[in-house]
């Protein structure tokens, strides 16, 4: 049986109205040895199986059919037959004779099997890549996104049709599907076929770029919201939204891997003073990743939950235990701030104290954590960090502590030998004098600075 697929490159963690109608018959000008498509019709909805297209954006309906064209297969007739050997052994004295014999072959059909549409079908636009929508499996005609797909037979055709969301100002569109195997098919949508396959990277102005042997990436933007995906920021909050364009460098020359991201745990924003927020969402597939795919740039979004008065930061991103990070401003330059006192716990990471201050009737430390391994680690700042006053010992209080602006990430894992500053919040009358200090590797005492 014939398949094609594609590997998947996985993050390792620590933790209705038709706005026009077009592409009659448009035929692959990539060959594939083993399966044809072609483009029956294509048209924009901007209302599609009961949901509405985000504001500038368009469902993009693509009707598409498929042929088996791999040529039959010559197999021996006994091997199709499969029978056993029941002569306990005397069928090998007539082996020399069976040999002379002359063998039957029968003409076989090769089954064309896609393991699943959303790895392997991808629709191009002015240079950019888009994967398919969850909207494919509902409407009449389409397919389930993570299933089979087979034509049996030489000369079999199947048609099935896919949804797509894609910028509604899009002027060049391509159908591309990924084989591996059999090779690549490109089929002409609309427009320039070239315009629609764009450099394969990320094209036109954008805030930083990043490029290695495993990805490239730019932030094209960032956005300012008081709401995202119908969710209202809270008072004194709002929503930092990244635009970005990336592409899989990973994998071989004969293949290439798809990366994809947790972004509630592997992207993040920081502030030049080391305060971390991790997203809070973004075009995600059902299974919570963002995905970049090899040999085409591909847009995601990703937001972040952040104060108000935020104005620089820098977006982080993990991807297995490498840390990238990329300027989300002009005017973002990290600054080191001068700890009061600090400890480091053996050869995992370093706690720095910056101050201290009464917050109502809670007292805020302000505290660091500096990762000196290649790994993430995990904080229990409800167990690690205990202020001592006489024979008083007090653990952060988790409601109080969540109210600060410069709250712990959640999850609290500090990236791969990277910096995080916090506070945590401590409901108190006395005046403590030590921060105790539970590590991995060693217990250590801070002095506490006075009440600010």
């Amino acid at each position: 049986m014939l398949k094609t697929t594609k590997s998947v490159f996985p993050l390792i963690c620590f933790l209705g109205f038709s706005l026009g109608t077009w592409g009659l018959i448009q035929e692959e000008t990539t060959a594939n040895k083993a399966a044809k498509i072609r483009i029956i019709r294509s048209s924009h909805e901007t209302e599609l199986a009961g949901r509405e297209a985000p504001e500038g954006k368009t469902y993009l309906v693509v009707q598409t059919e498929w042929e088996n064209i791999h040529p039959k297969q010559k197999v021996k007739k006994s091997d199709l037959e499969g029978k056993q050997d029941r002569t306990m052994g005397v069928a090998q004295l007539r082996e020399e004779k069976e040999k002379e014999k002359k063998e039957d072959y029968v003409d076989m059909d090769v089954p064309y099997v896609i393991p699943n549409f959303f790895d392997h079908a991808y629709l191009l636009a002015d240079g950019q890549t888009y994967s398919l929508d969850k909207l494919t499996e509902v409407i009449p005609g389409g397919y389930s996104l993570n299933k089979d797909f087979g034509i049996p037979k030489l000369g079999d055709r199947k048609k099935v049709q896919f949804v797509y969301l894609v910028p509604a100002e899009a002027k060049n569109i391509a159908f591309q599907f990924f084989d591996y195997s059999y090779g690549h098919i490109l089929v002409p949508v609309k427009g320039d076929q070239k315009l629609a396959v764009g450099k394969g990277a990320p094209a036109g102005r954008y805030l930083d770029q990043i490029k290695d042997a495993m990805v490239e990436m730019a932030a094209v933007a960032v956005n300012i919201r008081n709401d995202y995906k119908e969710e209202e920021a809270p008072e004194g909050w709002r929503y930092a939204v990244a635009e970005l364009s990336g592409k899989s460098l990973s994998g071989s020359a004969e293949m290439g891997n798809i990366i994809q991201i947790e972004p509630t745990e592997n992207v993040w924003v920081t502030t030049k003073e080391g305060y971390l927020y991790y997203s809070c969402g973004g075009s995600t597939t059902d299974d919570g990743f963002i995905r970049f795919t090899p040999e085409f740039s591909q847009n995601q979004e990703v937001a972040f939950l952040v104060p108000s008065s935020l104005k620089e930061y820098a977006l982080g991103l993990r991807i297995q235990n490498r840390v990238y990070t990329l300027k989300l401003g002009p005017e973002f330059q990290p600054e080191t701030p001068k700890a009061l006192a600090s400890h480091r716990d053996g050869k995992t990471m370093e706690i720095f104290l910056y101050g201290m201050r009464k917050d109502g009737e809670n007292i805020v430390l302000d505290l660091g954590i500096k990762s000196l391994v290649k790994s993430g680690i995990e904080i229990q700042s409800d167990q690690q960090f205990i202020l001592e006053g006489g024979e008083e010992e007090v653990y952060p209080e988790e409601t109080a502590t969540q109210e600060l602006p410069h709250r712990p990430p959640t999850p609290f894992v500090i990236p791969p030998q990277a910096f995080v500053r916090f506070e945590l919040a401590y409901a108190t009358e006395a005046v403590p004098t030590t921060l105790r200090y539970r590590g991995y590797e060693s217990e250590g005492k801070l002095a506490l600075p006075g009440l600010k």
